[in-house]
């Protein structure tokens, strides 16, 4: 078939050859089945490297828009043509007259740290950065020339929303890398992803009668929504995320979700749920909190496109955060709203603060605008996926044929213990006396509201730990679980 794109040559070919064939699947122009140009047509079409064309179509095929067949190409993948078209075409949610735009004096700008001494030598710690890889020779010339040119701001309110500065590098990064279109002023710069979780579910209190959350779950997240006199219906996750023919049939419905690596399980929500999920959300007039919490790192191809990026700004709240891919020492992340809700939400962002510390915000956009955060990317990932792989083979060495989960993204994967092993509180306990952190679901970072769930895994998080310690961690687990003669004597 012929296929028709409209190339820009000032920006990436890849993302656009991608964005606008997703975009015909959505539209419905490119059905169920039919088969894409091959790579080298296509190329030729529009004077382009197959190389290039080739990546746009593995990109399509990893979010499931379309399916390879051995040798035959790729074929838009079946999925029903009304599904997608329900997503695409169906107009924004009406909660009522558009809120008035905020005074301008509401907003008005006039000119145990470290996380203790306890810690295991050895830490698998989840969502911990590795210290080295700071960028502190960029970070220190940034923070000098702004001190050195702009220091007259440190002695000034910023905007409670965030620096513009910072909306803009943010709102451009999300359409490169996550597919979410948003402008500058739907963007809420918080203190961190909790802030900007919290910032969502007050401000849509209102509009809520039920709260839903995936279970096992963010523990944070759990006591946000535990917090509220609300009834919540926690939907189980499979090996694919969110089980979503488990989804409340009741309406008004506000649901947490962590599509792009389920945590704590590290599963991938597949394209046809993610689509089944927006149609919940539009059918019983719902809205969905997405925590895009690690997604930045995925080994295993690009990173997929966010459920805020199929919804196009309708009802999912978006919620990214710095502490992962910079830092978590310098709290800035962020939401973004719907362009109905903005006004709203630098309201209430007004009234919760007065903004965060301009230092870290004014570095962190020049440190986004002039490409720094991605050359700081393609280095952790790099550095990320070193430390994954010695994970895996550390325990595949000493364990045998282990089974793992989410281990193609994020800072973290789950090992799910063999019957015969120890539960894993009992494995936690052990090691900790043996100056290895490693943590049960049960322990802290997660939170599972069945009581009786199994305790049977173990969640390993290895961006800070290099590969000789991860190795020396994993041979201490060995010899802790190694079955003795007399079998495995639980601690008490």
């Amino acid at each position: 078939m012929e296929l028709i794109l409209h190339l820009d040559a000032e920006k990436p070919l890849q993302a656009q050859i991608f964005d606008q064939i997703r975009k015909l699947i959505l539209d419905g122009r490119l059905a169920a089945g039919v088969a894409l140009p091959p790579t080298r047509n296509l190329a030729m079409r529009h004077s382009v490297s197959r190389n290039t064309v080739s990546i746009a179509y593995d990109r399509l095929a990893a979010e499931g828009y379309v399916e390879s067949r051995s040798t035959k190409g790729f074929f838009v993948s079946e999925i029903l043509p009304d599904d997608l078209l329900r997503i695409s075409s169906r107009p924004a949610p009406d909660n009522g007259p558009r809120p008035e735009d905020p005074p301008e004096a509401v907003l008005c700008f006039a000119g145990s740290p470290g996380g203790g001494d306890d810690r295991p030598a050895l830490d698998f710690w989840v969502g911990r950065s590795a210290a080295s890889a700071f960028p502190l020779p960029i970070w220190r010339r940034i923070v000098a020339r702004l001190l050195d040119r702009e220091s007259h701001y440190l002695t000034d309110y910023s905007d409670p929303a965030g620096l513009p500065e910072l909306r803009r590098a943010i709102a451009e990064y999300l359409g490169r890398s996550r597919g979410v279109i948003a402008s500058p002023d739907q963007i809420i710069v918080t203190s961190g992803g909790q802030e900007a979780l919290n910032l969502v579910v007050e401000l849509l209190r209102t509009r809520s009668e039920r709260l839903a959350i995936e279970t096992p779950c963010y523990v944070g997240a759990s006591m946000v929504f535990r917090a509220r006199d609300m009834e919540i219906d926690a939907v189980p996750v499979d090996g694919e995320g969110l089980q979503t023919d488990l989804l409340p049939e009741s309406g008004r419905s506000l649901i947490y979700v962590t599509p792009s690596h389920q945590f704590p399980t590290g599963a991938t929500l597949p394209l046809s749920r993610r689509l089944a999920l927006l149609r919940w959300a539009e059918d019983t007039d719902s809205y969905i909190i997405e925590d895009d919490y690690d997604s930045d790192f995925r080994y295993d191809g690009p990173p997929l496109t966010a459920l805020a990026g199929l919804d196009e700004g309708r009802r999912v709240f978006y919620i990214g955060t710095f502490s992962k891919s910079v830092g978590a020492g310098l709290r800035v992340g962020f939401a973004v709203v719907p362009r109905f809700h903005w006004s709203e939400a630098r309201m209430l962002k007004a009234r919760m603060s007065n903004g965060q510390s301009w230092l870290e915000q004014r570095a962190l956009s020049e440190f986004l605008l002039d490409g720094h955060f991605d050359r700081h990317m393609r280095k952790l990932t790099k550095i990320y996926r070193a430390r994954r792989n010695s994970l895996i083979a550390a325990l595949t060495k000493r364990f045998g044929d282990v089974q793992l989960s989410g281990q193609e993204s994020g800072l973290h994967l789950v090992w799910h213990l063999p019957p015969d092993f120890p539960c894993a509180r009992d494995i936690q306990m052990r090691a900790r006396e043996r100056g290895v952190g490693v943590y049960a679901l049960s322990s802290g970072a997660a939170y599972d509201f069945n009581p009786d769930a199994p305790d049977r895994t173990l969640v390993l998080g290895y961006s800070s730990l290099d590969a000789e310690q991860i190795v020396r961690a994993v041979d201490t687990l060995f010899d802790i679980i190694s079955c003795s003669a007399d079998g495995y004597a639980p601690i008490s």
